[in-house]
């Protein structure tokens, strides 16, 4: 029997909506406050840094410490922030976890408690002559500075967002969602504050509670301080579309690195709304998403020929990425046999047991959704956001129905876009994923 959607959702004022995802297996709640916005070079930066700002203070908490007093009189309860992209959109979110009412020793309505907290943080930040405090807002330049340069050290991820930039160009989803240095310096608490209330006033808000509370009070506050608002919230881009390549790019970067890494970045014609969609996710874990795919089987044990490698397929960008670290020398061999490997995927040169552990491997990531607050959270926002009403169990359903010739399709959909190679010098102090 496939599950329904557990989430009930309505729209509680202008471009704002209450979800929530009553589950008595958790004894606590989440309530996170979602911003949606368009993915755009000019704003990224300091969109990234303005929740870093939001989530140490507000107006009637208005230092570090007596927030965090407040925090401890609700039994430890936690706020947060963070940043992620989807497609050409990013997400800045503003989070509020605690324990269930019903072990409140006073009876304390908690959610309400975090709901007041989160429209605080949104609403009423400290504000000095009318501006974002200006020691707050240096220590979180700081902090997204150090963020965004510990991302450019680890020379995985960087190869990764070389590989998608040259892929993408200068399109809203290959940007970086913490941002640019080089933007940092230029955010006065003026353009902070012009951006915090851009930010408020054009958002797309997606509020959602997942746990074992009556969110009812929640969400009566969160729509009586929307609805009061004149907002003007923007349309979400559409995603993003990429056509093959006419021919190969090729790029070699020369860093000081003590392992290369090889990136290749596939096209692949397929995305969310697509009918190959879960072909497509069937062939990529076959092809190199488990622990005993045909890449790290064939390609890192069998012929040792890198030290890890592996595949994933992004729905939002309709892409597929394979990346290794390999020995210099031994890249171009490396490469050749990742081909060779998607050759035999189209050919259907792979065993029915192949098949079903890839299949079953990713029906256990589907349930394993559920063994937490967060992961329902992010599920169901990633399904709100694409305007789905999937449930993990309605994919893991769809798995179950491709054929060895739908993924012997979805491999042929497959087209190489850029070869992308990280190489250099040997770097000091460097631990490498081995």
């Amino acid at each position: 029997m496939i599950c329904q959607n557990p989430m009930q959702r309505e729209e509680i004022a202008k471009g704002t909506a209450f979800g929530s995802i009553a589950d008595s297996r958790f004894k606590t709640n989440l309530l996170t406050l979602n911003l949606l916005l368009p993915l755009q070079r000019e704003t990224v930066t300091e969109n990234a840094l303005i929740p870093l700002v939001l989530e140490k203070c507000w107006e009637e908490a208005p230092t570090n410490r007596a927030f965090s007093r407040e925090l401890n009189r609700l039994y430890g309860a936690s706020v947060s922030a963070s940043v992620s992209k989807l497609g050409n959109a990013e997400t800045l979110t503003l989070s509020f976890s605690a324990i269930d009412s019903s072990y409140a020793l006073a009876g304390e309505n908690l959610l309400l408690e975090g709901a007041r907290i989160l429209l605080g943080l949104l609403l009423k930040p400290v504000l000095k002559d009318g501006m974002l405090e200006s020691e707050n807002l240096e220590l979180q330049k700081q902090y997204l500075s150090d963020s965004i340069q510990a991302e450019i050290n680890e020379k995985r991820s960087y190869a990764l967002g070389q590989t998608v930039k040259k892929m993408f160009g200068g399109a809203p989803c290959a940007l970086n969602r913490m941002g640019y240095l080089e933007d940092i310096p230029a955010i006065t608490p003026e353009k902070a504050t012009k951006a915090w209330r851009r930010i408020v006033d054009t958002a797309r808000i997606e509020i959602l509670h997942v746990g074992m509370g009556d969110p009812t009070e929640a969400k009566e506050l969160f729509r009586k301080a929307f609805s009061e608002m004149e907002r003007h919230p923007v349309t979400l881009p559409e995603l993003p579309e990429l056509s093959p390549f006419a021919e190969v790019a090729e790029v070699v970067e020369e860093k000081p690195v003590a392992q290369a890494k090889l990136c290749l970045g596939f096209t692949t014609g397929v995305n969310a709304y697509s009918p190959e969609l879960s072909a497509m996710r069937l062939m990529t874990a076959i092809y190199g998403g488990t622990a005993t795919s045909r890449l790290f089987t064939n390609v890192r044990e069998k012929q040792s020929l890198c030290y890890y490698c592996a595949a994933r397929f992004d729905r939002t960008r309709g892409i597929l990425l394979v990346d290794s670290g390999v020995d210099r020398e031994k890249a171009e061999q490396a490469k050749a046999a990742i081909l060779r490997e998607l050759e035999a995927m189209c050919n259907g040169e792979f065993t029915d047991e192949e098949m079903e552990f890839a299949r079953l491997s990713l029906e256990n990531s589907y349930r394993s959704v559920g063994d937490s607050a967060w992961g329902l959270d992010g599920f169901y926002l990633t399904q709100t956001v694409l305007g789905r009403n999937e449930t993990p169990e309605m994919q893991a359903e769809a798995l179950r129905q491709v054929t060895r010739e739908q993924v012997c399709e979805a491999a042929s959909r497959v087209k190489l876009a850029v070869s992308y190679l990280l190489a250099g010098g040997k770097e000091e102090s460097v631990c490498e994923e081995q």
